[in-house]
């Protein structure tokens, strides 16, 4: 990996609220400016602290500074994608990767970044519905 870019006074970012079976989820993806391509993430529960709060802060930090060190944000979305818990698939995680997967299909595309929002919270509904109907 390169070395961590440092890191401006201000950048350009997206906060995305999600629900997961942890309730909401708050993940902030900020990009670099000059080339708009996300570095940092910082990931908020709806609820302050807890142990989820704790471990989603130093994942957000890891993947952070994966992206300033040369990760690609594909590669940060397929590694927190699936990881399931006892409370099912709609992990804290699982809606992470799945911001992070918004935010650049918004930056390749330049689609309305709330309608992916909601595009994706009916193909999740339809997803459980069909899951729960078999």
């Amino acid at each position: 990996m390169s070395p961590k870019i440092p890191r401006p006074k201000a950048v350009t970012g997206f906060t995305i609220e999600r629900r997961s079976s942890c309730g909401k989820i708050y993940t902030t993806v900020t990009l670099s400016p000059g080339t708009a391509v996300p570095m940092e993430i910082f990931v908020r529960f709806g609820k302050a602290g807890g142990c989820g709060s704790a471990m989603a802060d130093g994942i957000a930090r890891l993947v952070s500074y994966g992206l300033r060190s040369g990760l690609e944000a594909t590669d940060a979305v397929k590694a927190l994608s699936g990881i399931g818990c006892h409370l099912g698939s709609n992990t804290c995680l699982n809606c992470v990767a799945e911001s992070i997967r918004l935010v650049l299909v918004h930056l390749d595309t330049g689609r309305d970044l709330n309608d992916l929002i909601e595009e994706a919270a009916l193909a999740e509904a339809n997803a459980v519905s069909a899951h729960e109907f078999n």
